[in-house]
């Protein structure tokens, strides 16, 4: 079953990246245009402007990506939860704030 790997608005990054995948034998293609600033409603976020990559093999998806991070593929970071030290003030203020209320009652 086929995977979506990347997206991208890059048609030059796309090309490069099926070009890559397959000389590393993983079977991919590429769906949509990609960017063009001829097209009546350029910009990103439209989806015509958007080139979808798929692997043929869900089994590829680790070696594939790591071919698209070496190309220069945007990696996103995953998202960090706050400190133990900023926590720790919050759960202190919320416990301050309810004896406050409970004493005010």
């Amino acid at each position: 079953m086929p995977q979506l790997i990347y997206e991208t608005t890059d048609t030059d990054f796309a090309d490069r990246a099926i070009e890559a995948l397959r000389n590393a034998g993983i079977p991919s293609y590429r769906v949509g245009r990609g960017y063009s600033s001829g097209s009546s409603y350029p910009g990103k976020g439209f989806t015509e402007d958007e080139v979808c990559l798929y692997i043929e093999n869900e089994l590829d998806y680790r070696p594939a990506n790591d071919i698209l991070i070496k190309l220069g593929a945007v990696v996103e970071e995953p998202p960090k939860l706050p400190s133990r030290k900023v926590l720790f003030v919050i759960v202190l203020i919320v416990v301050a704030v309810a004896f406050w209320v409970a004493s005010q009652s």
